[in-house]
């Protein structure tokens, strides 16, 4: 299911959530590779990053997580790469449903996060 296990992609827009989550994956052994919005996601994945797990936030400008998500799925390279969505929206478990159903709420807790990504790395 992991091509290394321990790469991961985050992509959210709030600089203090993606760097603090980059932060504390990398402590915990993780190589982690970061994108603002989901077009540079999909550049990160289009220049061979292969996580094996995508945390994605759903509100972002320039792509939002539904667009990316759209595009990762119709690429066969990337559509088998998991995705668990990061939200701070009051919906968000009903929002993930189309995304694999998949999701965390904002605030995470650490715990609830390394939890998840055990799952699937």
């Amino acid at each position: 299911m992991c091509p290394d296990g321990k790469t991961l992609l985050v992509v959210d827009d709030d600089t203090a959530i993606r760097e603090s989550l980059a932060d504390l994956l990398t402590d915990e052994g993780y190589a982690v590779v970061t994108a603002a919005h989901g077009g540079e996601a999909l550049d990160r994945l289009r220049d061979g990053v292969r996580p094996c797990l995508i945390l994605l936030d759903l509100m972002m400008p320039v792509m939002s997580g539904p667009e990316f998500y759209q595009a990762q799925q119709a690429d066969p390279q990337l559509a088998s790469i998991p995705v668990v969505i990061i939200s701070a929206d009051g919906n968000v478990r009903n929002k993930a449903q189309p995304y694999g159903g998949r999701y965390l709420s904002k605030p995470v807790k650490i715990d609830t996060v390394l939890d998840t990504i055990e799952r699937y790395c």
